[in-house]
């Protein structure tokens, strides 16, 4: 039923950024301008010392009230497209003894509906996340995701809210190659094994979305610097600078707080996504 993946996707993509975005703010940190920091720890107790909890959480509004509407869209999405291949097949809404390659294809196609919004809450959150390091003056900062989302319409048009929407793009499907299909081919081999629901469930999705995050972190860093990037850059422009500046090395930055992030925040997400759905499921059956 997509109607319940869209449910159930809302909660568990705002459970899931709650949980993980103090990583996430360290992520774009590290990855922005990483060299004045010794590492994970340096830069959190930084934020924290300067920024307080609430810096530490900055930006986190508008990612959790769009977040779930990107789940929600990227499950749909997904569910909708196994529909389709098998109309009217009961173990399609299990994910049971599906090809993996229909698995994959189904990801990328759920990666592809949620652009259109998760683009601009992506722009909004890594430029909050990142202010502190640019500006130096209280009122040159965004009180907060509305206000900085309705400054950069009004300074520099729709566009900048679309800002690395090409590296976005890839990122997306790339990185759900090792999302979804590692969830379902690991809960599988768990379950199979005798490994109960939830723990099933919590070692999957947390392994997929560690998975998946290492898999992307040279187009994150990418991303990062070109939505906090003063100018219009271009992605080979960025990437360019960053190896001949910085090296190869440069590209994995912040990889260790995405993938430290990525277990507990997704362990979370597809916990709460699978539980909504035998819930919502449960209660349709009993009317």
């Amino acid at each position: 039923m997509t109607i319940n993946d869209f449910i159930a996707g809302w909660l568990a993509g705002g459970a899931g950024i709650f949980l993980g975005y103090p990583l996430d703010m360290v992520k774009t940190r590290l990855q922005v301008d990483g060299q004045q920091y010794r590492g994970i720890l340096h830069c959190f107790g930084d934020a924290l010392k300067k920024e307080g909890i609430k810096g530490i959480y900055k930006g986190v509004t508008a990612p959790c009230l769009f977040a779930g509407l990107q789940h929600s869209l990227m499950f749909t999405g997904y569910a909708t497209t196994l529909h389709l291949m098998h109309p009217g097949e009961a173990n399609v809404d299990a994910r049971k003894d599906l090809p993996i390659l229909e698995i994959m294809i189904a990801s990328v196609i759920g990666s592809m509906v949620q652009l259109g919004p998760s683009i601009p809450v992506e722009v909004v959150k890594t430029k909050l996340q990142f202010q502190s390091e640019i500006y130096t003056s209280n009122s040159a900062r965004y009180q907060g995701p509305f206000d900085c989302a309705r400054k950069l319409l009004k300074t520099k048009g729709i566009r900048e809210l679309y800002k690395g929407g090409n590296v976005m793009a890839f990122r997306d499907c790339f990185g759900n190659l090792f999302y979804l299909p590692v969830y379902e081919s690991l809960h599988k081999i768990l379950r199979d094994r005798g490994s109960n629901t939830t723990t099933a469930q919590l070692i999957s999705g947390g392994c997929a979305g560690s998975i998946s995050w290492l898999s992307i972190c040279p187009l994150e860093v990418v991303k990062s610097r070109m939505q906090t990037a003063e100018t219009k850059v271009s992605a080979v422009q960025v990437t360019k600078e960053i190896w001949e500046k910085d090296g190869f090395r440069a590209f994995y930055r912040g990889g260790l707080s995405m993938v430290l992030r990525g277990f507990p925040a997704n362990a979370v997400i597809f916990l709460v996504y699978e539980q909504t759905l035998m819930l919502l499921e449960k209660n349709r059956k009993e009317k």
